[in-house]
């Protein structure tokens, strides 16, 4: 059975391959993340996450009209439903929030999408330049001729496969760079895995954030506030009644909470999950 998956994996790439136009201007990635918020769990959690890319020029990076979108597959399907339902006059009763690891590359800037309780962030930074180790190992993978190459980057030792067949600098999250698509990169932990599931040339824009739903651009100071005031005060707007939250107990009753004590959970919980992509960025939360 398993052969048979494989099969018919590496068929599927084949066809990408003989197909897929080598020089599009616009194509989307899909790929799937297995990964660890917690670097002490004993599983990881698995994403489904898509990579726009639209580059009107590749013969100039710093054209304002080339952007790159790696965002969660829940976003798509849910920004999906909701402009559909704008053109028929339906209301979206549920918006998904599914901002985890969503990036944006515009020119020479990336903006890193984060979501604290119910308000959405934009970190605002340099596009880093990354300074890859190409090695001559090479290997297949789902049919697709794939060589090494690694790179030290912010705490983490990363292993990246990117193909030649499919020449574009472009890979999941922040990472490019390399002279070929990356198919697989991970870090030497495996706290963090990308695995590529699939390729399509062009693709229909259909993105939520352009139809008003706008997020609030930070620098890195100002994000770093906003994570510790919320550590050290996780339930403020909801016992301040500006956000609605129903507490129950074993029996299903809503109740009031001992704040002290939810809260407490809560920084626990904020601390376990302290073990982000970019380790040497992790939030230095207070001890208490």
């Amino acid at each position: 059975m398993k052969w048979t998956k494989l099969f018919k994996t590496s068929i599927f790439f084949f066809l990408i391959l003989i197909s897929f136009n080598l020089h599009a201007q616009k194509y989307r990635v899909y790929y799937d993340i297995s990964y660890k918020t917690d670097s002490l769990a004993n599983e990881h959690k698995n994403k489904k996450m898509i990579l726009d890319v639209n580059n009107n020029n590749n013969n100039n990076n710093n054209n304002n009209n080339n952007i790159t979108r790696f965002y969660s597959y829940e976003l798509y399907r849910s920004d999906s439903t909701l402009i559909s339902n704008e053109k028929l006059g339906k209301l979206t009763m549920n918006k998904s929030m599914d901002y985890e690891f969503m990036t944006i590359k515009k020119a020479n800037q990336i903006s890193k999408i984060h979501r604290v309780f119910y308000d959405i962030y934009e970190l605002q930074e340099e596009q880093p330049t990354f300074n890859w180790n190409i090695l001559s190992e090479t290997k297949k993978i789902n049919g697709l001729t794939c060589q090494k190459a690694t790179l030290d980057y912010k705490g983490r030792k990363w292993e990246a496969w990117f193909t030649l067949a499919l020449p574009y600098n472009e890979g999941p999250y922040i990472f490019n760079g390399l002279p070929g698509l990356i198919i697989s990169i991970y870090d030497m932990k495996k706290d963090y895995i990308f695995n590529m599931s699939g390729l399509a040339k062009d693709y229909q824009e259909i993105y939520a954030d352009d139809k008003g739903l706008k997020s609030i651009k930070i620098n890195k100071k100002q994000f770093e506030k906003i994570f510790i005031d919320y550590y050290n005060d996780p339930y403020k707007e909801v016992k301040a009644g500006r956000i609605m939250m129903n507490f129950k107990n074993d029996k299903g009753e809503k109740i009031t909470p001992n704040w002290n004590e939810v809260t407490k959970y809560k920084q626990d919980e904020i601390k376990s999950n302290n073990n982000p992509i970019e380790l040497s960025e992790a939030v230095k939360y207070p001890k208490n």
